[in-house]
């Protein structure tokens, strides 16, 4: 695994099957873990970048640190080709998915495998420039849900552009931030929901929250 920071100007541009693993990571879990590693294997990736998101546009005010949550993703991605990328702080503003995907779209000289939940097909078209995003990519969908309970409604808003998602078939695995944090705060324990190198420093920052 690498960590790049700053301008990220060595960032060779002769790999051109890149994976963009993006989200608020607050915290990093397993089931994130599992996700790259299947994004790796099965889109076949020469790199995978972890950008977590500095000024996330969907989330509330609940959200650690973005230095706490970089360090969280460096402890939990070590897997060979995963780069943790701090860009979406370089940039500073509004963490806009589409400017991201641009930006590695750029150095990269191609269209990036863009990485998000299930979840994200019940907003979409909230999501800022939704439709250019869906043509600066392939983006990728990992399940979260029994039933693929979003799917129609996202057919609906996104017409023939729902023909251009890829779906992983990576393991539905049923861990999520929001619990962690939750169990946290009811004194429960969280091993195994996220890797051992950070569960003290998640258990300090959000028992105190």
């Amino acid at each position: 695994m690498e960590i790049l920071s700053g301008s990220e100007a060595t960032i060779s541009n002769t790999t051109n099957r890149i994976g963009i693993f993006g989200g608020t990571f607050n915290p990093p879990h397993v089931g994130h873990l599992i996700v790259a590693q299947y994004a790796l294997e099965l889109l076949e990736l020469e790199r995978l970048y972890i950008v977590p998101a500095y000024r996330p546009p969907h989330r509330s005010n609940d959200i650690a640190p973005f230095e706490l949550r970089f360090d969280w993703c460096v402890k939990t991605f070590e897997l060979k080709n995963v780069i943790v990328s701090d860009y979406e702080r370089t940039r500073g503003d509004i963490s806009y998915s589409l400017y991201t995907v641009r930006y590695f779209a750029e150095q990269h000289n191609c269209a990036p495998y863009f990485i998000v939940g299930e979840d994200a097909l019940s907003y979409i078209e909230s999501w800022h420039r939704y439709t250019d995003l869906l043509n600066s990519c392939h983006f990728v969908v990992y399940p979260r849900y029994c039933g693929k309970p979003y799917h129609e409604r996202a057919k609906e808003k996104l017409g023939e552009l729902f023909e251009k998602i890829v779906f992983l078939q990576a393991p539905l695995i049923e861990i999520s931030a929001s619990e962690i944090r939750e169990r946290v705060k009811q004194g429960k324990s969280i091993k195994g929901m996220v890797v051992s190198q950070i569960e003290e420093s998640v258990v300090n920052h959000y028992g105190k929250v």
